[in-house]
Formats: structure tokens, C-alpha cells, sequence
């Protein structure tokens, strides 16, 4: 028996609902200018999910910070982009692991933390959810349902 969630199978849940927003989002390109206190606009809170991920993405692989003032954002495609990168590096992180891999920790120079990379990936999967929750309330209650239930029970996740 299988105890638990495996962090592939969140993210691939993860990949469902973005690919669904992505879609959303180029049938309303408007929603994203909305002004939200959270994070200035919807846009900038949807690359704030997206810059968390590939750094928390880079920072398991090894790889340098990315500046998210550098990220290209004006398409719906060119911030969903910045998504698919992170979601690459943490599918190569994934398929290479060891358990020593997943204990190792890693320094967090930014916010002075030390976790591991078990620690950082389960961050970064759940913080992205708390976000698109708090979108998918504020986009309802300005006019802009989603058609979709952002269920994980309803996802083709764990099939």
C-alpha cells in the first residue's frame, strides 16, 4: 500500500489546473489586469506563483536564481511559459532522486532559512494552491466564473 501523495502526482494535478487557467486566461486576457491588494494585479500574483516555483525548482537542481523582473509577461503564453520551465526542473529533480537527494538541504540565502528539498518541493506545490485559490474566489466574485471544478478528486491526477 502506497502511503500518501507522491510530489509527481501533485504537480501533475498542478499541470491540469494551469493548463486549464492558461486556457481561461487567453479566453479573458482582461481578468489578469484586475487590480487585486494581494499582489498589485492578478497577473502579478499568477507570476509570483510561477517565479516561486522556479525558484524553489531551481534552488532543489541547483541552478542560479532567476530574476522575475526579467521574465517576459505580456502574453498569456509568455507567463505560463515561466511555469513550464519550473515544472521541467522539478520533473528532472523528480526522475533522478535518490532518498539522500530528497534529505539534502539546501540554503535559503534570501529569507536566511535551511530546509530540505523534500521541504522546499512540498512549499512550493502548496503554496501555488493556496494562490490559486485565493484567484479562483476573487476572479468568482468579479464576474469571471470558471467553468471547471479545481478539485483534485475531479482531476485526472492519481488516476
Amino acid at each position: 500500500m502506497l502511503d500518501g501523495i507522491r510530489f509527481e502526482e501533485l504537480l501533475d494535478y498542478s499541470v491540469e489546473e494551469n493548463r486549464r487557467w492558461q486556457q481561461f486566461f487567453a479566453r479573458h486576457p482582461e481578468a489578469l489586469d484586475l487590480p487585486l491588494d494581494i499582489a498589485g494585479s492578478v497577473r502579478q500574483l499568477v507570476l509570483h506563483i510561477f517565479a516561486v516555483e522556479l525558484y524553489f525548482a531551481n534552488a532543489i537542481s541547483g541552478l542560479e536564481k532567476e530574476d522575475p523582473d526579467q521574465f517576459p509577461i505580456e502574453t498569456v503564453e509568455e507567463t505560463f511559459a515561466v511555469r513550464e520551465k519550473a515544472t521541467g526542473r522539478f520533473r528532472e529533480f523528480f526522475a533522478k532522486a535518490t532518498d539522500e537527494d530528497w534529505q539534502q538541504t539546501v540554503e535559503l540565502g534570501r529569507i536566511n532559512l535551511k530546509a530540505s528539498k523534500r521541504k522546499l518541493v512540498a512549499q512550493a506545490l502548496t503554496h501555488s494552491m493556496r494562490h490559486w485559490a485565493q484567484i479562483a474566489t476573487f476572479l468568482r466574485q468579479s464576474g469571471f466564473k470558471q467553468e471547471w471544478n479545481h478539485d483534485l478528486l475531479l482531476s485526472k491526477a492519481m488516476e
